[in-house]
């Protein structure tokens, strides 16, 4: 349950509306399928009208200011300049799993944890989880079945870390920081030296890995421990499943790496880079703020202007775009060549 008047006072740059009485509203739900009672936020006019068409009536409407004018006078409504920001806030509040553990007691009986662990009282730790010596555990941090923490680690406060995760030891990791199945974190880096046979030798990696607020790595991701030092996702940063940030990697504020894209050792990335599904970027690189790689691309050199850059090997956007055809020019000049020769070959057979 949450009343209109808690998000008002929650989010008060966010939502404006005067409301004749409190609402409580019980859930929050989609415009598409939503019970009597629950919280609806609707996008924009098309979700409004699937809203409108239900045989029921919400208890509260959160849209844009232009739409107020369609909603009914009957029911009570609030105008947000961000409806996509204020639904992810306000589900947040209401309906996040993340952030809720009640399925077993606050310690699992079966949960290996070390003596010298400190673990704050708030804490929710699950079955078959190890944690290990001087892990620190900040307050309502969730840490979920059959995972791992190694010795040393720091573990912030409202962090969830879901079942199954293995963070390597004397990781260090922030506030409000969610890692998914699956991720293993602090893996020692892939590393080798060969000998005048080609035998390869293990370089042990004694760095660790550095995990700063607000960061999110989805499932089945590696982030390697630096050789020596860190490797740095910065705050804010977003991880879709399947990525790999290698060792002595620094990954800038507010990044996002969509799925099975991967960073080489020792690259550096700026601010708010945004890297489609299976970009690749290249060893020892620097890329600047406010880039976008699109299109699987391949990073080979350092990019220091900000932009959208695609293809292998990655060109700003226009320059991408003005290969793309003429690639395609050549193809077709190709195919009519090939049909021509072979028109000739057909003729001179015919006339000998």
């Amino acid at each position: 349950m949450i009343k209109a008047s808690q998000l008002l006072k929650e989010f008060p740059d966010l939502l404006s509306g005067k409301l004749s009485t409190d609402i409580e509203c019980s859930s929050i739900a989609a415009p598409e399928n939503f019970s009597s009672g629950d919280l609806v936020i609707c996008y924009n006019e098309t979700s409004l009208n699937h809203l409108l068409l239900s045989e029921h009536k919400p208890s509260l409407i959160i849209t844009q200011a232009a739409l107020l004018d369609k909603v009914p006078t009957d029911t009570p409504s609030l105008s947000t300049k961000n409806p996509r920001l204020a639904h992810a806030l306000i589900k947040q509040m209401i309906n996040d799993y993340n952030k809720i553990d009640g399925e077993w007691d606050k310690i699992h009986s079966s949960a290996v944890i070390h003596s010298t662990a400190n673990i704050h009282e708030s804490c929710r730790i699950g079955p078959n989880t190890v944690i290990g010596a001087n892990v620190i555990l900040g307050e309502n941090t969730i840490v979920r079945s059959n995972s791992s923490i190694e010795h040393d680690t720091v573990i912030g406060k409202n962090c969830t870390i879901h079942s199954q995760v293995n963070i390597g030891y004397s990781s260090q990791i922030g506030n409000g920081v969610i890692i998914h199945s699956g991720t293993v974190i602090g893996n020692e880096g892939f590393g080798f030296a060969p000998d005048h046979n080609k035998h390869l030798h293990r370089v042990p990696h004694t760095g660790y890995v550095e995990i700063q607020d607000d960061v999110q790595i989805g499932s089945n991701c590696n982030i390697d421990r630096g050789t020596y030092g860190a490797t740095t996702i910065k705050r804010g940063s977003k991880l879709d499943s399947l990525c790999h940030i290698a060792h002595n990697v620094v990954l800038g504020e507010d990044c996002i790496l969509v799925a099975q894209s991967g960073i080489a050792g020792s690259t550096t990335i700026g601010n708010r880079v945004i890297a489609s599904g299976q970009t690749a970027i290249l060893d020892h690189l620097n890329i600047t703020d406010d880039v976008t790689l699109i299109h699987r691309a391949g990073v080979i050199a350092d990019i220091t202007e900000k932009g959208m850059w695609g293809g292998t090997p990655a060109k700003p956007m226009k320059e991408y775009v003005k290969n793309l055809s003429t690639g395609k020019r050549l193809e077709k000049k190709i195919i009519a060549l090939e049909k021509t020769i072979a028109e000739l070959k057909t003729a001179l057979k015919e006339k000998n």
